[in-house]
């Protein structure tokens, strides 16, 4: 199923919206490398409709590193204050190729980035490992 407008979408308000929300994106979308590990973001406003733009950060590291988390997490409350006049939320799905379960590396994406955002100040909705077809909710 396409996408047409995300924003014609039903909202996202809780963690079982935003599951079969990137499930629905994932099935519109392919990664853009069968071995790099990409980060998925989606802006979502106050009534939980996604915004534009939706972010795809190609082949980031296997391990997270507080800088790129810490810059991604400013760049998130920009978008956010320009999209939602600051009182939206993000999502964040990790995307990377086999082997399939979560691993270490895959809860350290979970931890940076949710610990950047709470620096920031950025409201996150939950993150998510996508492997292949199987999305795991981490966070």
């Amino acid at each position: 199923m396409s996408i047409s407008h995300p924003t014609d979408l039903p909202p996202v308000v809780t963690p079982a919206d935003l599951t079969d929300r990137w499930r629905l994106i994932a099935a519109d979308l392919l990664p853009s490398s069968e071995t790099a590990t990409d980060l998925w973001v989606q802006v979502l406003d106050a009534d939980g409709r996604q915004r534009p733009p939706f972010v795809v950060v190609e082949e980031v590291p296997v391990l997270p590193d507080r800088s790129f988390a810490d810059n991604l997490a400013g760049v998130l409350t920009h978008l956010l204050e320009e999209e939602t006049a600051g009182i939206g939320t993000v999502a964040f799905a990790v995307v990377r190729d086999a082997p399939a379960g979560v691993h270490a590396a895959d809860l350290s994406w979970s931890a940076e980035l949710t610990a950047a955002a709470a620096r920031e100040g950025v409201r996150v909705l939950g993150v998510h490992l996508l492997v292949g077809d199987e999305l795991t909710r981490i966070s």
